[in-house]
């Protein structure tokens, strides 16, 4: 069975209020981060339920060949404006 429900991207970020930000010199500050690749839900027991082709063949697509799961990847950010 290689069905899988994947939970892809998450997108979490804030803008401090300007007059709480503007008392250190700062005219905006954002904090935000970035989720990616956060969790596939499957009883599948490869690497990836999503198992693409080889090369881009069509004739070869639907078949498990170890290819290696998506990365996960954790992004943090400051944005500051003076």
């Amino acid at each position: 069975d290689g069905s899988y429900l994947r939970i892809q991207n998450i997108s979490l970020g804030y803008n401090f209020p300007r007059d709480l930000v503007s008392k250190f010199g700062i005219n905006s500050l954002k904090v935000y981060t970035n989720l990616q690749n956060v969790y596939t839900f499957t009883k599948y027991s490869g690497y990836d339920p999503e198992v693409g082709s080889i090369n881009q063949n069509v004739l070869l697509s639907g078949i498990d060949n170890g290819r290696y799961p998506s990365p996960r990847i954790y992004t943090l950010g400051i944005n500051v404006n003076f």
